[in-house]
């Protein structure tokens, strides 16, 4: 623990572009979210079907339903999880619906995993799409930051957002 706390009072993180919810069901979420907090306009709810899936480094099958809205400069993700193994369903089964993850936005995605790495965090899911549409790889990493403070974090690359 001596080596991870000493790495990470050194470790430069980009500011926290997300926050990550879980939920049971997608649709009244968004109802929920829309009408308590103001949230929305929700992007539309989209399935989820990664091409690649790290779960706890074994590959398996995952199936995800996503929406987001902006609050303020911040992304607010809803997940559903499906099916498959994932660290959603996990916190879903375990926590039941929450604050899942924070997640920052970043072009520097391999930098940024490995200085994680390196400090010592392990990564609990990794999750690979190919978008044809923009010819491009999205990734995301979800790192076990919850020794102090129970926050996951995810570090996410969509390099197509700079395309649209």
């Amino acid at each position: 623990m001596e080596r991870m706390e000493e790495f990470t009072t050194k470790m430069s993180l980009p500011p926290v572009t997300q926050i990550g919810v879980v939920v049971k069901d997608m649709e009244q979420a968004i109802r929920y979210y829309s009408r308590t907090l103001g949230l929305g306009p929700f992007s539309p709810v989209t399935d989820l079907v990664p091409d690649k899936n790290w779960y706890r480094g074994e590959s398996h099958p995952v199936h995800l339903r996503t929406s987001r809205a902006m609050w303020g400069a911040m992304e607010f993700e809803l997940v559903q999880p499906l099916g498959g193994k994932s660290v959603h369903g996990d916190f879903l089964e375990t926590h039941g619906e929450g604050l899942h993850h924070l997640g920052i936005e970043t072009s520097q995605y391999d930098e940024i995993v490995g200085m994680m790495d390196r400090a010592g965090f392990k990564p609990l899911q990794v999750v690979e799409i190919f978008l044809p549409k923009y010819n491009c790889w999205g990734k995301a990493t979800f790192f076990d930051t919850r020794s102090v403070g129970g926050i996951i974090i995810e570090v996410v690359c969509r390099p197509w957002l700079a395309k649209i």
